[in-house]
């Protein structure tokens, strides 16, 4: 398990992300905006961000010792549905694949799709419908999983709902960088946007990259320290008085059998 000292560089370490990116918008926007075209660095960590968290996550549910009560089976049925989540995202930053292995959109979904690509976030329906636009989902993504979740956790009703479905919460330390990038897209695409910057919508595509890597600090959370991303039920069951040990005190050593 890592040391406190790693511990205490993660709780820092979205904050110090975020501010390199505020800075550098803040300094020279007109540097910073190619970056985010298609296929450059930013739009590959982006990919990675989401990937690495799909990785982590999927690690922290196959490592999740289902207790001889059968406790773990639920929480990892919950932590796999985050692996899947980002790995959607991932899926989706990436057209699936497409422009790496070099295959063409079908003409089905070419017909639809607004950037001819095989993805569903640029679907006619998707641009068109100002609820369900990537935009408005990913600041719900973020606003909900960074900060609403996190704080109806805290609440009574909250630790006895989450608790139950022994749902993952994202630990407060890395709020910083979901809210952050909401909040960093928010200002410098609606709220302050930079004049003549090409591509208009970068600020929107670095706070996709921003959330993409706290989705992967709140996958290495769940599998160096899971039992700090339950609440109510869900820990006391899992871990008893003690969560510092992260394992269930009745837990099985095995990892799930395969089919």
């Amino acid at each position: 398990m890592p040391s406190p000292t790693v511990k205490r560089i993660l709780y820092i370490l979205p904050l110090v992300i975020l501010a390199v990116f505020v800075v550098w918008i803040e300094v020279d926007p007109y540097h910073l905006a190619p970056q985010t075209k298609e296929d450059h660095w930013i739009e590959n960590l982006t990919a990675i961000g989401y990937g690495v968290g799909a990785l982590l996550f999927f690690a922290a549910a196959w490592r999740m010792p289902v207790s001889r009560s059968g406790v773990g089976r639920w929480v990892r049925t919950m932590t796999f549905a985050w692996a899947f989540v980002a790995f959607f995202c991932m899926g989706e930053e990436i057209s699936w694949g497409q422009r790496i292995f070099h295959i063409a959109t079908p003409q089905m979904l070419a017909q639809d799709n607004t950037q001819d690509e095989i993805n569903v976030h640029n679907l006619q329906f998707m641009v068109d419908n100002p609820w369900i636009t990537t935009y408005r989902g990913l600041s719900i993504y973020m606003l909900l999983g960074g900060f609403g979740i996190p704080l109806f956790a805290r609440t009574k009703w909250g630790k006895t709902l989450l608790g139950r479905a022994y749902f993952p919460v994202l630990p407060w330390c890395y709020s910083s960088i979901w809210v952050g990038a909401y909040l960093y897209g928010k200002y410098y695409f609606a709220w302050h946007p930079v004049p003549n910057l090409v591509p208009e919508d970068a600020p929107t595509e670095i706070r996709e990259m921003l959330v993409a890597i706290g989705t992967a600090f709140f996958g290495f959370h769940a599998l160096v320290w899971p039992a700090e991303v339950y609440v109510g039920r869900a820990r006391e069951m899992l871990y008893g008085a003690d969560p510092a040990r992260n394992r269930p005190a009745d837990a099985a050593p095995t990892s799930p059998t395969p089919a």
